[in-house]
């Protein structure tokens, strides 16, 4: 038997309904987050709430619920499924026209990632998809995320893993379910939010710890044709965490292994993830 934090209150997945009028359903009119928790600690939980409610402030949503609110949701959801690692999902509905929005809450155990392919690395290939970096949800994770799903499942079709996401200019904004990163001439290079990506909190994460550990982290533009002089290049997400990219339309990127600065990065994630958690069961 699985729960779901529904409005406030556990219930059972099976009971567990929204109006057939809900906005979210009829026109996509929603906002969610994915999220990884820790020994029964969501990473970055505050990051991602405050992220929702940028996202609300632009499409017009209000958030029915403080912090404090969602930490014990999630613990709630988390502690009667009996999920300490897992993947957890927030979504925030309009509801009917005249009545108020939903908010629903759930853990799954996380199982999209397995161990070897950190070891060999991500294949991707580049999506004919294109994301509207001038579009006012430009960077707003909302519903209408059907172009990603189709991407991702025109990869896979195609015997890859990820789908790279280009902007109406051709530049590279993201993966269907992550940013992007490569090491160019010994510097990381990230597409900037002005690219179209998502401000992804496991991106934001990453050029914390590139930060600290002297890489010098850039965000800019960055062409396609950059994964040819990459040395490396990875992806990150909440769910995926920090994953090499090996190769890229069938062709090896740098040496098609993961690489030392992925490597690293990897490693210093970890540590944050079970510092920063770790430190939340104190609380």
């Amino acid at each position: 038997m699985r729960w779901i934090y529904l409005n406030g209150e556990l219930v059972q997945e099976e009971t567990a309904t929204v109006s057939a009028l809900d906005r979210g359903l009829l026109y996509g009119y929603g906002l969610f987050e994915t999220m990884r928790s820790y020994g029964g600690r969501v990473f970055r939980l505050e990051e991602h709430y405050q992220r929702l409610c940028r996202g609300a402030e632009r499409v017009g949503l209000e958030v029915p619920f403080s912090l404090a609110d969602l930490v014990g949701a999630a613990k709630g959801v988390l502690q009667s499924n009996g999920l300490e690692d897992a993947r957890v999902r927030l979504m925030l509905t309009a509801g009917a026209e005249g009545a108020a929005g939903g908010v629903i809450l759930l853990a799954r155990e996380v199982t999209e990632y397995p161990r070897q392919l950190y070891r060999r690395g991500m294949s991707a290939l580049v999506t004919s998809m294109r994301r509207n970096e001038t579009s006012f949800l430009s960077g707003v994770k909302s519903f209408n995320y059907l172009d990603n799903l189709l991407a991702r499942e025109d990869a896979r079709r195609q015997g890859a893993d990820e789908a790279i996401i280009l902007n109406t200019r051709g530049l590279v904004a993201e993966g269907s379910a992550s940013n992007m990163f490569l090491v160019l001439d010994g510097r990381l290079v990230t597409p900037s939010l002005s690219s179209g990506c998502l401000a992804g909190i496991t991106r934001q994460s990453v050029l914390e710890l590139a930060t600290a550990a002297g890489l010098e982290p850039v965000e800019s533009e960055v062409e396609p044709s950059a994964f040819e002089d990459a040395s490396e290049a990875f992806l990150t997400g909440s769910v995926m965490e920090v994953m090499p990219l090996t190769r890229l339309d069938d062709r090896p990127v740098g040496s098609g292994r993961p690489g030392p600065v992925t490597g690293r990065l990897q490693r210093l994630y970890q540590e944050m993830v079970l510092q920063e958690t770790s430190a939340a069961r104190t609380i």
